[in-house]
Parts: structure tokens; C-alpha cells; sequence
């Protein structure tokens, strides 16, 4: 099934191909031999979320049922809640790797270490933050800089769901403390959405976000601050950097600071 990416912002087609009958479902059931069929390919128009099914019939035999879900239009929303332990410094932060969808139009979402800031609910110590996924691959950091220098500390991966209340020392909890559901309007207000593009970048680069910082640092691997001024717009030139990975860290009039890992080309 191509494309590979599987959401896009606007309709679009999605092709199945196989040399013999196309058995296929667009609804998420399990197809069978009184299922619609069409040969060699099939196209069908993602205009609304599709769990498409499909298995391939020839003179070799029958495959097995091949499935994947699409996505359009708005992506799901996702809450995600965690609690490090008190030795955690700078806070918490939270790697995502998508499974479903996979991309948000078309475009696979970051992982690298050490992933997005996470907001401090002030209940309990726990932090959130809010993803767009039905589910995904989730591994917590203290946001240490680098991943492989002493200090460094992080969770193994970790499937989730919409939601998830995960504590450092136990585990995935059902049970969450009821202040996390208290002021949620106004907790929704204080969720910082923060992205850098194009990544990677070989000229300017351009921050995506709805929170207003004050000043940025760009830091090279070994923590070394290369630059650093006030941020005066939403894009910074870095065409005087080397090719390698660096560290963008913004901060916002309160103090809070956003980390967040970009390559120059």
C-alpha cells in the first residue's frame, strides 16, 4: 500500500497493488472471498479515517490480510501524563514515535533525544503533554542535553494508547490523582506546542509555536553554546554553522525553557 505516510491534512488517494485479485475492506473488517475485489490494483480515496484490509489471490495461492489505518482532516488528540522522580531536575520531557498515524501530513514527527518539554500540572510533581496519535511509542527523558553522557537518564519505550498515566517508579497507573482534572480548560491554555522547521536545515531556521519566547541559545554536542540573542521573530539564521546537530534552547518571559534538536546540512 502506498503512500507510506499515512495522514494528510487534505483527501487523497491511496494505491494497493498485486499481481492477481484484490480482495479488500475500507471499513477495518476482515475481508473474505464475497468481499469487493478488483485486479492487480485498487485505489481508494482517503476522505475521511480508513482502516483499509486487503489480501491477494493468485495462481500461487492466497496472502495473508494486509492492514493499514489513514487518516485525514484533524488528528486525533492524545494526553499524555508523567511523573519523574524528585532527582529530575530540569523537569520531564517525552520522545514520540508515531504508529498510528505514522506522520502528520506526510511528514514523520521527531524523535530525537531529548525530545519535547513537558508542562508541570502543579499536581503532585506529575507533568503533561498533549500528542496528536491514537497510538504511539513513548520514552521519557530528564532532558539532559546529551543522551550518552553521565546524567543522562530516560524510561524504555513504552506503548500508549490516547491516554496515559505513567510514574517513574511504578509504572503505567490507572489510578491518577484527581487534581490532574481539575482547571482543565485552563490547563489546556499553559500546553506549549513548540516545533522547529525545515529539519534538517541548511539556512534559516523557522520556529513553529503558539508561546512568545524572549531568547534562544544554539548548542553544539558537546553542550558548547555556539550563539546566542533574543528572539525578535520566529526565524533565525544559521548559515554560519557547520553541518552537524545542534541543540536549540528557548525561553520564554517566565523562565521556562524549551529544548529542542535540529541538523544544520
Amino acid at each position: 500500500m502506498s503512500p507510506g505516510g499515512t495522514h494528510y491534512s487534505n483527501p487523497y488517494p491511496v494505491t494497493v497493488t498485486g499481481n492477481g485479485t484484490i480482495y479488500y475492506t475500507t471499513d477495518g473488517t476482515t475481508p473474505t472471498l464475497s468481499s469487493s475485489s478488483t485486479v492487480n490494483s485498487l485505489q481508494v480515496m482517503i476522505n475521511q479515517n480508513k482502516e483499509i484490509k486487503a489480501f491477494l489471490v493468485n495462481g500461487q495461492g492466497t496472502s495473508s490480510v494486509f492492514t493499514k489505518k489513514y487518516y485525514t482532516g484533524a488528528l486525533p488528540n492524545s494526553n499524555i501524563y508523567f511523573k519523574p522522580p524528585s532527582s529530575w531536575t530540569n523537569g520531564a520531557c517525552v520522545m514520540t514515535d508515531m504508529v498510528n498515524p505514522n506522520s502528520v501530513n506526510g511528514g514523520v514527527v521527531d524523535v530525537f533525544w531529548p525530545g519535547s518539554q513537558m508542562q508541570n500540572t502543579g499536581c503532585d510533581g506529575w507533568y503533561k503533554s498533549v500528542g496528536y496519535y491514537e497510538n504511539a511509542n513513548l520514552r521519557f527523558t530528564n532532558c539532559f542535553i546529551m543522551e550518552n553522557l553521565p546524567g543522562a537518564i530516560s524510561t524504555n519505550i513504552i506503548p500508549a494508547g490516547s491516554t496515559i498515566y505513567y510514574d517513574f517508579t511504578n509504572g503505567e497507573i490507572s489510578n491518577p490523582p484527581t487534581c490532574l482534572f481539575l482547571n482543565t480548560d485552563e490547563a489546556q491554555k499553559n500546553i506549549t506546542l513548540v516545533k522547529v522547521y525545515p529539519n534538517p536545515v541548511s539556512d534559516v531556521l523557522k520556529i513553529n509555536t503558539n508561546k512568545d519566547f524572549k531568547d534562544y541559545e544554539i548548542i553544539d554536542v558537546t553542550g558548547k553554546v555556539i550563539s546566542k540573542n533574543q528572539l525578535s521573530s520566529k526565524e533565525i539564521s544559521i548559515s554560519h554553522l557547520t553541518s552537524g546537530n545542534y541543540f536549540i534552547k528557548l525561553k520564554d518571559q517566565q523562565g521556562n525553557v524549551t529544548l529542542l534538536k535540529f541538523i544544520k546540512k
